[in-house]
């Protein structure tokens, strides 16, 4: 009850005056005394459901609104392809929308396991399984299951019996845009398992469940970030001249990931510099549409690759000005290639500073033109930079790393790290 912390008559674990009050409210399995040392019953449910999945393999599935190229999907690709011995098996992917979809990237996931939706449509091509509710099947074929990216509750999603299995939820960024996913997600299923993709995501989640939140640095594929062609060849490709700096956005383009910064940039840096972009999205047409408009012929716009390493190989900079960011693949991977990179300090970003000192040349929100010319200046310049951050990326984002972790962390044996 409300008051029973402040009742006089609570002894021990028992209240010796309201027996008969106190006797009915714990009856009811949603109350619960957390001062007095009780365990809320969807945590009892989860460490019952964790000892008896010990020694089991763990059936593995997620569920999607769609399914394009994001930093959600490449995570899990990371994971899938992670190199070292673990428990998790994928038992599926679930989408209710074409929108967006990347048939790219479902034959990358469907050499994993299958993909299942509801309505079939013909960007499909035959490859995606359908079926009367594709959440659903997920359950019912998981031991747990991902539910990510939701920012609403569709019909489908609604009728699917969430209290089967636990919830993995993960905070992957720090914004409006995760809370309103937490929210659509934890008002779902009885139990949940809760991990964010840096420390400041653990505040998306309500205050009377962070502190069982386990944080996990997302990692990647570190095979990606060697180049597989030489810069010389690449750039020749790109027209970008020898003594020419090589600017360059990778990623979405959306408008809300700043994608205009570089091209501000080089405009402002003037001859000697060359923007390059790299990525697609669905706002693909108006981003190049003004990158062209600021810098006309000092921009090179490559298609979505595999092979980043090479590009990243081949640039002088890395800029990346998005607002808000958890663990930011692109800077990472710009890290472990060797690719200075220009931030604004988001996500991971001041978490890891602050321990090992500055990785990149950081903007401020918002960064105007010569703002920007003078961090890529900076970034460029400062090669002993550049090296600090490619050592500790090697140590702490490795893809086995981050399959381990959130294996323990839903068996239950994960502790953060300090």
């Amino acid at each position: 009850m409300a008051t029973c912390t402040a009742c006089e008559s609570r002894h021990d674990t028992r209240c010796v005056k309201h027996s008969v009050d106190c006797s009915r409210h714990a009856r009811d399995e949603k109350n619960y005394c957390e001062h007095w040392g009780e365990t809320p019953p969807a945590d009892l449910n989860l460490k019952k459901w964790q000892r008896e999945l010990e020694n089991k393999k763990i059936r593995l599935g997620v569920c999607m609104p769609t399914m394009s190229m994001g930093g959600i999907t490449r995570v899990l690709l990371t994971m899938m392809n992670a190199p070292v011995g673990h428990s998790i098996e994928w038992s599926g992917f679930a989408i209710d929308s074409h929108w967006t979809f990347d048939l790219e990237t479902a034959k990358l996931i469907l050499k994993h396991c299958p993909i299942y939706a509801s309505k079939d449509h013909p960007s499909y091509q035959g490859l995606i399984t359908i079926v009367p509710n594709a959440f659903q099947t997920i359950v019912d074929r998981s031991d747990v299951v991902n539910p990510c990216g939701f920012t609403e509750a569709t019909a489908e999603f609604k009728a699917v019996n969430w209290d089967a299995v636990p919830l993995l939820v993960v905070a992957h960024g720090q914004c409006d845009w995760t809370r309103t996913s937490l929210a659509v997600i934890l008002g779902v299923g009885s139990k949940h398992i809760l991990a964010s993709v840096s420390k400041g995501g653990v505040k998306c989640f309500p205050e009377s469940k962070q502190d069982r939140v386990g944080v996990i640095y997302n990692g990647v594929d570190y095979t990606r970030c060697a180049p597989a062609r030489s810069r010389e060849v690449v750039r020749r490709e790109w027209g970008i001249k020898p003594d020419t700096k090589a600017i360059g956005y990778i990623g979405r383009f959306a408008y809300g990931k700043k994608p205009l910064a570089t091209a501000e940039a080089v405009a402002e840096l003037g001859a000697g510099y060359h923007a390059v972009y790299v990525g697609d999205g669905n706002q693909r047409e108006k981003v190049v549409n003004d990158v062209l408009g600021i810098c006309s012929d000092q921009v090179t716009i490559v298609p979505r690759t595999e092979d980043i390493g090479t590009v990243l190989n081949a640039m002088d900079c890395l800029v990346s000005a998005s607002p808000s960011e958890g663990g930011p693949l692109s800077v990472i991977e710009a890290w472990l290639a060797g690719c200075p990179v220009v931030s604004t300090c988001v996500g991971i970003i001041p978490e890891l500073e602050s321990k090992h000192g500055s990785l990149e040349s950081l903007i401020p929100f918002d960064p105007s033109p010569l703002e920007l010319a003078a961090a890529v200046r900076d970034a460029i310049a400062d090669r002993d930079r550049v090296e600090r951050a490619r050592s500790l990326a090697w140590k702490m984002f490795s893809a086995s790393r981050m399959t381990l972790d959130y294996e323990a962390l839903i068996r239950g044996s994960y502790v953060n790290q300090p």
